[in-house]
């Protein structure tokens, strides 16, 4: 736990985790265990079953009225007064309305406010989520992604910054995902999280790209949401065995038009 360690060391926790892993009882029992360590570090009680400020969601299927009700225990302040903790549990099985309605709690988080969601593979959240969450990954067989992510950065910054030419050069490389588009998007998607996190809530220091990553810190909000969606849908149209050279270039001229807006 050597990142969040350090987290909990520099003061630096994010609002929102995906634990992500394929032993499910495993990322449970490893939420809990930095549930303890968060409030440890808060100097309260480290026993959870009789912590009225941590709350665990364990369900087949997690629906909207689930996720009505955390929401409305949300607004209300931890008995503490410190911190409260909600564990999703197997978070891959919420609804998609749950999940709309997860998506707008986690935009209007109270300060006091943590999140954690466990899943089997992270890929089964929605993207606008995911982007909003630091994603913890506790696969002993896929640790990284499956891609030079500091070369598709550095590609994503450019372009943002208006060299239409980077794209060209590069096409071979990111054609080379047309058997492995799970890993591109994936990969697009967590440049838009490192952005949030090192713009929205001062996190450095945990990549190591973050000089690309930088560079698209003029992404507003409403740009990053546009970009999400438009990684969203297009990632959808891949199982229609939509043209993959098309939506490549697709994606990667809506990265340079929204340098241009910004």
């Amino acid at each position: 736990m050597s990142f969040l360690d350090s987290q909990l060391k520099n003061n630096s926790l994010s609002n929102a985790y995906i634990i992500e892993g394929e032993d499910l009882d495993y990322n449970l029992g490893y939420a809990k265990d930095f549930a303890k360590k968060v409030f440890e570090s808060y100097g309260l009680s480290t026993k959870l079953e009789t912590n009225p400020d941590i709350e665990i969601i364990d369900k087949d299927v997690i629906d909207i009225g689930t996720i009505r009700s955390l929401i409305k225990d949300m607004v209300i302040r931890p008995v503490n007064n410190k911190i409260k903790i909600y564990i999703i549990q197997n978070a891959q099985n919420l609804r998609i309305e749950a999940a709309n309605a997860m998506l707008k709690s986690l935009e209007e988080l109270k300060s006091y406010s943590l999140i954690v969601f466990t899943v089997d593979n992270a890929g089964k959240i929605l993207p606008t989520i995911r982007s909003r969450c630091q994603i913890i990954s506790l696969n002993t067989t896929k640790n990284d992604l499956d891609i030079d992510i500091e070369k598709l950065s550095d590609i994503f910054s450019k372009l943002y910054q208006g060299d239409l030419a980077v794209y060209y050069k590069e096409r071979d490389f990111l054609l080379s995902f047309r058997e492995d588009k799970a890993s591109l998007m994936d990969g697009l998607i967590k440049i838009l999280s490192d952005t949030i996190a090192i713009k929205y809530k001062g996190l450095t220091g945990f990549t190591s790209y973050d000089y690309n990553i930088e560079n698209l810190t003029n992404l507003s909000l409403a740009s990053i949401e546009r970009l999400l969606a438009k990684f969203e849908k297009i990632y959808r149209s891949f199982r229609n065995n939509i043209n993959f050279e098309l939506s490549v270039e697709n994606i990667f001229l809506n990265i340079y038009k929204e340098g241009r807006q910004s």
